[in-house]
């Protein structure tokens, strides 16, 4: 009867992801199959985080022990369709329109992450399951000079002081929870490179 019970919810669970991306609540969240190699060593620090990664909150270098096979049959067989994650959580229009210029000089790059650093200051480990349709990749956009001048043709020598500044949006992924199963966090990314303005002092 136990067997039978653990086999119906099982069940229950795969549906759930062929019909999307994985629910926030507790219940939705995916256990990994069978015995799964310890990563615990990988939380908590910059330890384990390539140099290149170390300043930022997120990184697209693959660990060399990352646990791929562990990922990939954790959804085998239950995505038909390639699913792109992750979430968006839309706060406001921060990204605006790609044909608006903001004046300020940036660089676009669309990453598969594998490490990603939530407000709790702890590096998590983001599932990545390529070979089964499931992939979490993001548009960043950072940057070339915080506080650089903008829209400088429209400076007036009393009038305003413009400067560019990164401007951040949260995502949510799915990431490896340390033990042997998955949560949902959520990162605040690079989305754009903005123009400020505020008056100048006298």
């Amino acid at each position: 009867m136990f067997v039978r019970i653990c086999f119906v919810f099982c069940a229950l669970s795969g549906l759930k992801l062929v019909c999307g991306a994985p629910q926030k609540d507790a219940d939705s969240a995916i256990v990994f199959p069978g015995p799964v190699q310890d990563v615990s060593s990988r939380y908590g620090n910059d330890s384990n985080v390539p140099d290149k990664c170390k300043n930022l909150n997120f990184c697209n270098i693959k660990p060399k022990d990352y646990p791929q096979e562990t990922f990939n049959k954790m959804f085998k067989g239950k995505i038909k369709e390639p699913i792109f994650q992750p979430t968006f959580v839309m706060t406001d229009d921060r990204q605006g329109d790609y044909e608006d210029m903001d004046d300020c000089e940036s660089t676009i790059s669309f990453e598969r992450l594998y490490q990603v650093k939530a407000g709790d200051g702890k590096w998590h480990t983001v599932v990545q399951a390529p070979d089964e349709n499931y992939l979490q990749m993001v548009r960043i956009e950072t940057c070339v000079e915080t506080g650089a001048s903008c829209f400088k043709e429209f400076e007036g020598p009393l009038e305003y002081q413009t400067t560019c500044k990164q401007k951040l949006n949260a995502w949510e992924f799915l990431v490896h929870n340390g033990k042997s199963g998955t949560i949902t966090i959520k990162v605040e990314l690079p989305v754009c490179c903005a123009c400020h303005y505020k008056h100048k002092p006298w």
